[in-house]
């Protein structure tokens, strides 16, 4: 690395390192990932494809059963991402890490306005979450129907630094690659959201979990880093539908020696 390239990445390191550090991103990315943002490289298409996927309907299996093997987050058509490279995707390759954009920043109080006023905005939502959507003029039905579909594909980050009002959580929706990618227990992939300073723009990254080879799907894990059970069910509840009526809500009234001095 030259001297120049050096003194960047110890600048990029300085800014981001404590965000890439609580993601888990792995320090040997760091260098590829600060080229491809000072650049703003998206070269993943050169790695990955989109693939559409047919449901078969097994006859005699139950709603809820349907429901959990539906490979697409929202509604048909459904998709899923593979590697298209000839040569695979090496973990330990430095430049395996790559950017996605964000098709969608919002604070939940102006979606409504945005769908309504922001040009393209309610036509690429809908055709990235499966509604039909034909018209030119937004319409009250397609965005309360965006509206409900948003929360299966919507993230969140907040800003550590700033004014209170800029440390409101930002809710998010990647383009319609990072969109595409499924959820799974045992992910190939990882991903996480970063802002960049220097641009002021949030990206998500990603970087594989393991070697890949042509063909095999890319998948992250919804609940990234969550590991109580139960939390992760609620989180996954969206995707993966499951009864939660098991849970003890009961919260036992403390006893008088509790509020004693």
């Amino acid at each position: 690395m030259s001297g120049d390239g050096e003194e960047d990445l110890a600048a990029f390191v300085a800014l981001h390192g404590a965000a890439l550090r609580a993601s888990r991103v792995p320090a040997c990315y760091w260098e590829s990932l600060c080229r491809k943002l000072r650049g703003e490289v998206f070269d993943a298409g050169d790695y990955f494809g989109i693939m559409q996927v047919e449901e078969v309907d097994e006859e005699g299996d139950e709603e809820m059963e349907e429901l959990k093997k539906k490979p697409n987050p929202g509604n048909e058509p459904c998709f899923k991402v593979i590697i298209t490279n000839e040569n695979g995707l090496q973990a330990s390759n430095p430049n395996s890490i790559f950017l996605i954009d964000h098709a969608w920043t919002y604070r939940v109080e102006h979606a409504r306005q945005q769908l309504l006023h922001v040009p393209g905005l309610l036509h690429r939502m809908t055709n990235l979450m499966g509604i039909d959507f034909h018209g030119e003029i937004p319409d009250e039905g397609s965005i309360e129907q965006v509206l409900q579909e948003m929360w299966k594909y919507n993230q969140t980050y907040q800003l550590s630094q700033g004014t209170a009002e800029e440390k409101v959580p930002v809710w998010y929706i990647m383009d319609e690659f990072g969109s595409r990618i499924q959820h799974s227990d045992q992910p190939s992939f990882a991903t996480a959201p970063l802002f960049y300073m220097p641009q002021q723009i949030a990206y998500t990254v990603l970087w594989p979990l393991r070697d890949l080879e042509t063909g095999d799907e890319v998948t992250r894990d919804y609940a990234y880093g969550e590991t109580d059970r139960l939390i992760r069910k609620c989180i996954l509840l969206p995707w993966v539908p499951t009864e939660v009526l098991d849970v003890n809500c009961f919260t036992p009234e403390p006893s008088d020696e509790h509020y004693q001095v």
